[in-house]
């Protein structure tokens, strides 16, 4: 029977010192330098910076700036899947339905109307974002991830996801004075 209290306190130690950072789980993510385009990087930076203007938006708690500005990322979404001029079927589709995925969950953002709700969506529509990203390989440039780890809501249970081009950022969900924040995490590191 001791053995066994030995055995069960040993797998708890090891258990407990795991050293990744709580908040934050790296398989939501993967990043396949592999697939990389330039062409797609271009794409994908005309979105990352619509989508960083999402998060002003939220950060300045404008409703009206974060709905007007997902409608027009929205409308650009549709129009990118016929900016190709690669051949690469396999990379065309792996970067349509990972634009289709990120568009129904910005369709979730237009939709809330309860701020706790807008940011649910808005964290969805970041994880899809990040696995568009991952998928195609994005490089052009770093892809910074943040968390909000500690500062957390009801409705979460592993805080709010968000990215940037930069390494600091305000948190958008819960901005207090401008605070920056720094990144847990670099897509292209993973």
């Amino acid at each position: 029977m001791g053995k066994l209290y030995i055995f069960i306190f040993s797998i708890l130690i090891v258990a407990c010192s795991n050293p990744e950072k709580q908040g934050v789980h790296r398989d939501l993510w993967t990043f396949t330098a592999s697939n990389n385009d330039p062409q797609m990087d271009d794409l994908c930076t005309i979105i990352i910076k619509d989508y960083e203007g999402i998060l002003q938006g939220l950060a300045k708690n404008d409703t009206a700036e974060v709905f007007a500005r997902s409608k027009a990322l929205l409308v650009r979404c549709d129009t990118l899947p016929n900016s190709f001029v690669t051949k690469d079927t396999a990379m065309i589709n792996f970067f349509k339905n990972g634009l289709v995925n990120f568009q129904d969950e910005l369709q979730g953002v237009v939709l809330e109307q309860y701020s706790e709700e807008l940011n649910l969506a808005l964290n969805m529509a970041s994880i899809q974002l990040l696995h568009l990203l991952g998928e195609v390989g994005y490089n052009k440039q770093a892809v910074y991830i943040f968390n909000t780890n500690g500062k957390k809501a009801e409705l979460e249970e592993d805080g709010l996801l968000w990215i940037s081009l930069n390494k600091k950022s305000i948190n958008p969900y819960y901005n207090i004075e401008n605070e920056l924040f720094s990144a847990n995490y670099i897509l292209q590191e993973n």
